[in-house]
């Protein structure tokens, strides 16, 4: 069945979701026998092959409304595995732009996911992408933090918002997770993300310095995190493929 807002019928099973349409063209850069196969509404899908790994790039648009239409058409399509590279705020003091961040929970600031389940809280990534992004940072030698993302829905929101969040253990602030962590859940995927610090934005130096919020400190370093990002996405990706495709042949060999 075509798709109303992707404008597809099948996809790839992998599939990386990316906020920025242009985003696409990066992960696609690095992927062989390239066809685009939707573009409709901002929102553009294109799939490839990575180390013979059939894996798709879509994008989301911003916001989690908008993320939650992606992961539901997505399901229809066939995905199975899904994994946003994106970029946040950094919320710990030791941060700098470009640093990843790999999160294994998602704190449900943000209204898409009260409409799914009002009690809604939080909302874990699959541990099995989160580890398979762990082992692929590991391998790029990136630096990388692992911990719990806060979703949320106003991008300018006050800064009195972000001092609220001193004390609470919040690794990076962004606008997506959450509903892409709960629609995969919802519909039987697996989903986890990678993102890209932009701008550190400590709440105990927000304090401070309440202009630090927004503020691009250094572009060119947030540009090759979010390359490497791509990266190790793929990889992951690609372990998980060859981890089923282990578990499939030891199933029918025994």
């Amino acid at each position: 069945m075509l798709q109303p807002h992707l404008k597809i019928k099948k996809i790839a099973k992998n599939v990386i979701v990316v906020g920025d349409p242009a985003r696409v063209k990066r992960v696609i850069s690095h992927l062989k026998n390239v066809k685009e196969i939707g573009l409709n509404r901002g929102y553009r899908s294109c799939e490839g092959e990575y180390k013979g790994v059939k894996i798709a790039a879509v994008s989301h648009g911003i916001g989690s409304p908008s993320a939650a239409i992606v992961v539901e058409e997505l399901a229809k399509a066939g995905a199975e595995n899904v994994i946003r590279v994106g970029t946040c705020g950094g919320l710990l003091k030791e941060m700098q732009p470009g640093d990843l961040v790999i999160p294994n929970v998602a704190m449900c600031f943000d209204g898409t996911t009260k409409e799914y389940d009002p009690k809604i809280k939080k909302v874990e990534a699959d541990k099995r992408i989160v580890a398979a992004l762990i082992g692929a940072a590991e391998k790029e030698g990136a630096r990388y933090f692992v911990g719990t993302n806060r979703t949320h829905d106003a991008f300018y929101e006050p800064t009195e918002n972000f001092i609220k969040l001193s004390g609470k253990n919040y690794i990076s602030s962004e606008m997506e997770c959450s509903a892409i962590f709960l629609v995969s859940k919802l519909r039987k995927m697996q989903a986890g993300a990678i993102l890209v610090v932009v701008t550190p934005e400590p709440p105990e130096e927000i304090m401070k310095n309440p202009n630090m919020v927004y503020a691009l400190v250094d572009e060119k370093r947030v540009r090759d995190g979010i390359e490497l990002a791509i990266k190790i996405a793929l990889q992951a990706l690609h372990t998980i493929k060859r981890s089923d495709d282990g578990r499939k042949n030891f199933v029918e060999n025994h």
